[in-house]
């Protein structure tokens, strides 16, 4: 019998887009009478998609590049506008349904597609959320031994401490927004938990964390599973770029900021890396117009995307924005890293590690003040901060997290 399962990631989000097609890939090798579809608003990322080999169905109303980046801009807290009207909302979850019922969907998989939470539920579908575990509710109902920052001193253990008090007070007690869902959820028939960390949880939902960097102690909910890293394998070959820099006897340095990047930080720090004794790799031409490239030093090489996961031995240092999806490439490859935090979630992530010692990081305010060419020297000579980037990479060797939800979701349709 033939299961069909809807993946619909926000398509505007490279993580979540690279996560749904790792996932489908495995589920398909697991189960082959399983069919993976996946739709989205936004045709940015669709590509991937389809370079991947599943079949991609657009949807209205489409997201165009402007919406996408103010969603972004909402995720990081740099602002407050958001295109999520009740009129859009209500075309979404009316295409949604039509969408699951056409394909007669046995499961939806979704990133964080806030309207699969009226649409799947109101058609009865099974809703999985592959997601990580910084600020879900596990975390936040225990933030208070997980803490929000370092806690490494004990003045730093006394302000953690407050803050993780507060995060704890307030997030659980902000109700569903914009308020446009909790109304079109019940023109749907649908009633949304009352605050936004509850209904942010599906019937299943899948942590891609790594198991080890998880804070200990901390009971999971029965619809939670711990399946570990799940992150890009991008198509295309290594260009050969990355071999002739690999073997210049220069430092190799890989710069990357996923989708959530931005030109102001993007080329503010590629500047300053001018003046560091290493070449850089940095795959961030989505952000840089042709004067940004030819203005940039001559150490620094901008690419469009690389298959990072295949770059294996030629980086010796990474600089990221500490999404899930570069830290856990970083982390599996063994390389150490500096991360900037773009957004809550990013800081949990590259804190981890840097309570793990395989991960320095720099806050984004910190970022024009950094003398960049003494933190990456320093970066480099640290002997133990390698060292806990390859224990790092041992500790994860073998961990399969993509085939470990496939697994989970094909239990779920019974596949």
């Amino acid at each position: 019998m033939t299961r069909t399962v809807l993946f619909a990631p926000e398509t505007f989000n490279l993580a979540e887009v690279t996560r749904g097609v790792e996932i489908a890939r495995s589920l398909s090798r697991l189960a082959g009478d399983v069919v993976c579809v996946f739709a989205g608003y936004s045709r940015r990322y669709a590509h991937i998609v389809k370079e991947a080999g599943f079949a991609f169905r657009p949807l209205e109303p489409e997201l165009t590049d402007r919406q996408a980046d103010q969603l972004i801009a909402v995720d990081q807290g740099r602002g407050l506008r958001h295109p999520f009207t009740t009129r859009m909302l209500a075309e979404r979850v009316s295409n949604e349904r039509a969408l699951i019922r056409e394909l007669a969907a046995d499961a939806v998989v979704i990133g964080t597609t806030l309207s699969q939470f009226v649409s799947a539920r109101a058609e009865g579908v099974p809703l999985v959320y592959a997601k990580p575990f910084a600020y879900s509710l596990p975390h936040v109902r225990h933030m208070r031994s997980t803490g929000v920052l370092g806690r490494r001193t004990v003045a730093a253990r006394i302000l953690d401490g407050a803050a993780a008090t507060a995060v704890r007070t307030v997030l659980p007690r902000i109700p569903v927004l914009p308020r446009a869902f909790p109304r079109v959820a019940r023109a749907h028939g649908v009633s949304l938990p009352p605050t936004a960390l509850e209904a942010l949880d599906a019937d299943l939902n899948l942590i891609t964390t790594a198991p080890h960097l998880l804070p200990a102690g901390v009971p999971l909910p029965e619809s939670y599973r711990v399946v570990g890293p799940v992150f890009a394998s991008l198509p295309g070959p290594v260009p050969p770029l990355v071999a002739e820099l690999a073997s210049r006897p220069e430092p190799l340095i890989y710069v990357a900021t996923g989708s959530s990047g931005n030109r102001e930080l993007v080329r503010a720090l590629l500047m300053r890396l001018g003046a560091a004794r290493c070449q850089v790799l940095a795959p961030v031409r989505q952000y840089l117009s042709s004067d940004d490239v030819h203005a940039l030093p001559g150490n620094v090489h901008v690419t469009g995307w690389l298959p990072a996961d295949r770059l294996g031995g030629a980086i010796d240092l990474a600089i990221t924005h500490g999404g899930e999806g570069t830290v856990q490439t970083s982390s599996v490859r063994g390389w150490p890293f500096i991360g900037i935090p773009l957004q809550a979630e990013q800081r949990f992530n590259i804190q981890r590690c840097v309570e793990f010692g395989s991960a320095r990081m720099v806050m984004p305010r910190e970022l024009r003040r950094t003398d960049w060419p003494a933190l990456v020297e320093d970066a480099l000579a640290d002997g133990y901060l390698r060292r806990q980037a390859g224990r790092m990479a041992h500790r994860l060797h073998g961990v399969d997290g993509a085939a470990a939800a496939a697994r989970h979701i094909a239990a779920l349709i019974g596949a």
